[in-house]
């Protein structure tokens, strides 16, 4: 007659599987930790103490240590260089938008004379005048 399984054995064997990336209940490359042990085990996530398990509970806590990869520090620098480049293209996009709002602002002011000009009948038209008919007078 087989053994039974014990909650140990259990928590033993989804610690193997995590180290091995292998894991059934947990997505792959989820870190080694005592949540993700005991709940690959099928257990509560704060099932896997130090009181009831002290061997497995040392070997998981030195084995996460050991291994633990130094994320924080990457994604930081990520974070510092993804926000210089986001704030030179904002630079560049500012300047471009600068640049067409002067050209836009000269435009406006050399209309705006054209039209005094026109207004005080200090031009003569070039157009022949047409009549409301559309034929040329």
């Amino acid at each position: 007659m087989p053994r039974p399984k014990t909650v140990e054995s259990e928590m033993r064997a989804a610690f193997e599987r995590l180290k091995n990336d292998e894991p059934i209940i947990l997505a792959k490359g989820s870190p080694v930790s005592l949540s993700n042990v005991a709940k690959e085990a099928g257990s509560l996530p704060n099932s896997l103490r130090s009181d009831r398990y002290p061997g497995l509970h040392g070997e998981i806590t030195s084995y996460a240590e050991i291994n633990a990869k130094p994320v924080k520090r990457a994604n930081a620098r990520k974070t510092r260089e993804s926000a210089s480049k986001r704030i030179k293209r904002l630079q560049k996009q500012h300047q471009k938008l600068l640049n067409i709002v002067n050209a836009l602002t000269s435009l406006n002011e050399e209309l705006k004379r054209e039209n005094e000009m026109l207004r005080e009948g200090n031009v003569t038209r070039l157009e022949k005048p047409m009549s409301s008919e559309g034929d040329v007078l």
